[in-house]
């Protein structure tokens, strides 16, 4: 669910208290890269949907969260309806706390 080996080596060069610092960062901001989608797919603006989706993968990469960037990257790059993005997106928003937990829980033991 995280990607430890990366989280490890942010730890080896910043410390625990910098990767804190970044988890800290994403979890202030991904509310609000959440809300812009929603209502992205509200309007249905593809183009546009396809480049917050690319934000939001670079955001869940960077942090450890390889399963969350996944399925950004499937929004920005693949083929997809509308109806189809409606469904995965609140999947995606229903996984996040449970990804978050786990790199806290990391985040704690180190």
């Amino acid at each position: 669910m995280i990607d430890q080996q990366l989280l490890e080596q942010y730890t080896e060069l910043m410390g625990s208290q910098g990767v804190c610092e970044m988890y800290e960062t994403f979890a202030d901001n991904i509310g609000g890269y959440l809300n812009h989608l929603q209502w992205l797919v509200k309007e249905r603006k593809e183009q546009e949907f396809r480049q917050q989706s690319h934000k939001v993968k670079g955001a869940c990469r960077s942090i450890g969260l390889p399963e969350l960037a996944k399925q950004m990257e499937r929004f920005e790059k693949a083929e997809w309806q509308w109806q189809q993005v409606d469904e995965e997106l609140a999947q995606w928003q229903k996984q996040l706390p449970l990804h978050q937990k786990e790199l806290e829980r990391w985040l704690q033991n180190q």
